[in-house]
């Protein structure tokens, strides 16, 4: 009797300077403890960028915001729900501590690295936390060689990677595919390959959903 768990296969589409992607984020590593029960489950973070006409060194984040959202009241009532939301997921942080809305290539290069060493989930986080809980601007290149060591990277070599042009190609052109693809809102998460939603959800409707789909679908390579 094959006693094997079937394979599943759960790719995150999301950028760090998404507070709902940090919420999504968290939401998932719950579900992907209640769905390792059932699943051999791979998760991994794939690029997006919310903003790709931010310039290399960055802009106010404040003045972003404002001229994206100029209404007090539509501001407000975003908070509310990101606070609502942060509570389900288990997670808390000040959404206005980032002073810096950073181009996002860089970091999404070191979350690519990190799946090389098996390291994508803890640096994705490390990177997550230091924009949202210490207000680091990950568009420097020092912080988010900090932020992989924080992960269980080697601070030098990515030190080092990140001085070169390695993947910056490669990432802002994955980044462009899932926006072309049809991505137009993130946190968005993808079930083997096929199908998916958009949105930090409840964790609880989170994992009803990973569970239907998974159902519905077979993970990549298998027959």
């Amino acid at each position: 009797m094959d006693t094997a768990k079937p394979q599943l296969t759960i790719d995150m589409v999301s950028d760090p300077v998404c507070p709902w992607c940090y919420i999504g984020f968290k939401s998932l590593g719950w579900s992907l403890m209640a769905l390792s029960f059932q699943a051999e489950v791979t998760a991994r973070y794939r690029p997006y960028r919310l903003s790709p006409e931010t310039p290399p060194g960055g802009t106010d984040r404040r003045a972003a915001l404002a001229a994206k959202f100029p209404d007090d009241a539509q501001r407000a009532a975003m908070r509310e729900a990101l606070e609502e939301a942060m509570q389900d997921a288990g997670v808390s942080f000040d959404p206005d501590t980032p002073e810096r809305l950073p181009d996002t290539t860089d970091a999404h290069r070191v979350i690519r690295w990190s799946h090389e060493e098996g390291r994508q989930r803890e640096v994705t986080e490390a990177v997550f936390e230091a924009y949202w809980q210490r207000g680091e601007d990950i568009g420097q290149r020092d912080v988010l060689a900090k932020a992989a060591a924080r992960g269980g990277m080697d601070e030098g070599a990515i030190a080092a990677r990140l001085a070169s042009e390695e993947d910056r190609t490669d990432v802002a052109e994955e980044a462009a595919a899932f926006r072309q693809g049809g991505v137009s809102g993130v946190p968005t998460f993808i079930v083997n390959e096929q199908t998916g939603f958009a949105g930090a959800v409840p964790k609880d409707k989170m994992l009803e959903a990973f569970r239907t789909l998974a159902a519905e679908t077979e993970a990549p390579g298998e027959d």
